[in-house]
């Protein structure tokens, strides 16, 4: 069994007992742009599901992957219209990803 240090896909685990401090959403200053994107597609993917009040927590944490791939697509597709190289590869694996996860939403 792996430990919780060991190299996980190329990245080392802090070094000298430092702790990992995993950020969330929550975690983000609101007022960069792609953070008001994320809040902004969340927000609209809830409303159209029925409101947070009414979806599971399953289903709140696939509109999170949803609004987090939707900015990154976002940002990728303005970089591309300005004349700036994408990886279109990267490119259409988050879009597939994004529609894999918006068709499990429903």
């Amino acid at each position: 069994m792996q430990s919780d240090t060991d190299d996980i896909e190329g990245q080392s685990a802090p070094k000298g007992g430092q702790k990992v401090r995993l950020k969330t959403l929550a975690d983000l200053d609101r007022r960069t742009t792609a953070a008001r994107v994320v809040f902004e597609l969340r927000d609209s993917l809830a409303a159209d599901l029925g409101g947070k009040a009414n979806l599971s927590v399953m289903k709140l944490e696939l509109i999170d992957g949803v609004a987090c791939l939707g900015a990154m697509l976002k940002d990728a597709a303005a970089n591309y219209l300005e004349g700036k190289p994408i990886d279109i590869k990267e490119f259409m694996a988050l879009t597939n990803a994004q529609r894999r996860l918006l068709a499990d939403l429903g």
